[in-house]
């Protein structure tokens, strides 16, 4: 078995096709365990020791913030506040017009930290895990380093995993199977909202941080951003200045109304 894990949307349904491709191996979705077969697994639990064979994805904690907001966000319909149900209400406190990203995202991570009470559900929980349990074994599949080096990316996580040297040409070939461009079918950084494969990009997050969700981020998740070599100290959120907050329209003009909130400062907004 091969276990591919990492937070969600950190790229470890890409990780998991290149490494399942390389491998030669079945990637079987939504599998249970056990197995009755050698096979990839794919999951978002945390990296365990115990796992013989292991990849572990990673992603700028702040980008898998603005993935995760578009990719809950899909899920509230159009329409009044009180019609949105509970389970994905909680997620968005304040909320008013859910395309508005950059005015709803410091609270969606101010919920998201509060509401994660397992560490596999805490994003700097889980990165944490991964360097306390990591083995010689375990391969690193870092969102941004594939997308720089595909080929010397995966070498170096194969070759952790097999203890075998990797096959250059099959490298390069699964990693060209699998690109943003031919999966989506449009280039990278095109943005198509409401898609699984929604821009494919490193940075985005600072087309939607403002100072006040980097804020909040820092207070719940610096340490582990820092950990995790994305930012060399917590200083960068001091300089961090981010994209003027604007009311952005909704396509054609829709927009979600939360009438149990005050309009500019939800008892859920942190200010950290």
């Amino acid at each position: 078995m091969v276990f591919v894990v990492g937070y969600p949307k950190s790229g470890t349904t890409w990780a998991s096709k290149i490494v399942a491709d390389y491998l030669q191996l079945p990637f079987p979705k939504h599998a249970l365990l056990p197995m009755a077969f050698p096979c990839l697994i794919h999951g978002h639990e945390l990296l365990s020791p115990k796992f013989p064979r292991a990849a572990y994805s990673m992603r700028d904690g702040r980008d898998v913030m603005v993935s995760y907001y578009f990719h809950k966000s899909k899920r509230i319909p159009e329409g009044d506040w009180p019609t949105v149900p509970p389970r994905h209400r909680r997620w968005f406190p304040d909320l008013d017009n859910k395309h508005n990203i950059q005015r709803n995202l410091p609270a969606f991570i101010e919920a998201h930290a509060k509401l994660s009470k397992d560490p596999m559900d805490h994003w700097g929980r889980h990165i944490e895990t991964y360097f306390e349990r990591r083995t010689e074994r375990t391969g690193l599949l870092r969102f941004e380093d594939l997308l720089a080096d595909g080929p010397g990316t995966l070498t170096r996580a194969v070759e952790a995993m097999t203890g075998k040297r990797a096959d250059p040409e099959r490298i390069r070939w699964s990693i060209e199977k699998f690109s943003f461009e031919r999966q989506a079918r449009r280039k990278r950084g095109q943005e198509q909202r409401g898609t699984f494969l929604r821009k494919g990009q490193a940075g985005d997050w600072k087309n939607h941080f403002t100072k006040e969700a980097a804020e909040v981020f820092d207070h719940h998740f610096g340490e582990a951003l820092v950990l995790a070599g994305y930012e060399k100290d917590r200083s960068w959120v001091s300089r961090w200045t981010g994209p003027v907050t604007s009311t952005e329209a909704a396509p054609e003009g829709v927009a979600i109304r939360n009438t149990q909130g005050n309009g500019e400062g939800g008892s859920d907004r942190a200010s950290a």
